[in-house]
């Protein structure tokens, strides 16, 4: 990921989505990339901290592209959390059980939520004064 600093109330910078696409589709196999398709600029988004909406980082498989392990939002302790969350990224990776259940982990906790999609039509929570 990619990281601005600017403030509350301070938009994206859009060129930024570009970039982590491009880096993404050059770090993943072509066949992994043609799977993932186009990105759909619709839905980019930004979140001031690098956490999600529950606190929890989302460690696991992805549910649409084989071979692709999630290791994400670790909110300020990934570096602490670093040793563990490779661990089971490697268990994962390599088709093994992890010790850890990653079940409360998963992407697809988000799946019924409404607040989780669109954030485009979300509030502003801190308005320009």
């Amino acid at each position: 990921g990619l990281v601005e600093l600017g403030g509350t109330c301070a938009p994206p910078v859009k060129e930024r989505f570009g970039q982590l696409e491009g880096y993404t589709k050059w770090l993943l196999k072509d066949e992994v990339a043609t799977a993932l398709g186009g990105r759909d600029a619709s839905r980019d988004w930004m979140g001031f901290r690098p956490t999600l909406p529950d606190a929890l980082p989302v460690i696991g498989t992805s549910s649409k592209v084989p071979g692709v392990v999630y290791a994400f939002g670790h909110q300020h302790v990934g570096w602490t959390l670093g040793g563990i969350t490779g661990r089971i990224v490697a268990d994962l990776a390599r088709g093994a059980e992890p010790e850890v259940d990653v079940a409360p982990f998963s992407a697809r906790r988000f799946d019924s939520k409404p607040w989780w999609r669109p954030f485009a039509s979300a509030p502003q929570l801190f308005p320009q004064t």
